[in-house]
């Protein structure tokens, strides 16, 4: 298992991404939560977020733990209990059950702009190669979709 399969959205990325994947999709979503509307909306940049705050959690970053919390209170608690399983063999148990038991709202936030920036970055560049099929709406996916393509280009002529 890689990082990349750990995600809610795996399978979603690797299909068609139609009207039935989307419902498929949502039927993950934790609509209590208040950020859920990231994970509703906006699965590029939600994916984005979990990819970039995962590998920061994974070399020891603990600031970002609150950020992991975050994207995992959006799904239900079924697939983040799923998401945390697949997570074992990347995180100390320690901080597998701080993201199962605890509530990001009780965790003090430290502010890292180079962290914050480097993830910015990332929403734009999608150094994850995930593919939109439909229509780009905001302009991190279209920057997005540029260099998921332009990438694409490059690596078929080597």
């Amino acid at each position: 298992m890689n990082i990349a399969q750990s995600s809610p959205l795996y399978e979603y990325w690797n299909s068609a991404q139609d009207e039935n994947d989307e419902n498929k999709r949502l039927l993950k979503l934790n609509s209590k939560e208040p950020a859920s509307n990231l994970f509703r909306n906006e699965p590029y940049k939600w994916e984005n977020l979990y990819r970039s705050v995962l590998k920061n959690v994974i070399s020891g970053d603990d600031s970002s733990i609150k950020g992991l919390m975050v994207l995992l209170s959006t799904i239900s608690k079924r697939e983040k209990d799923i998401a945390l399983n697949s997570l074992e063999p990347f995180l100390d148990k320690c901080i597998i059950n701080k993201l199962r038991n605890e509530k990001y709202q009780d965790i003090k936030s430290s502010k890292n702009f180079y962290t914050a920036f480097r993830i910015l970055l990332t929403i734009f560049i999608n150094p994850y190669d995930l593919e939109l099929k439909k229509e780009p709406k905001h302009l991190y996916e279209k920057t997005g979709m540029f260099f998921y393509k332009f990438r694409k280009i490059i690596l078929s002529n080597k």
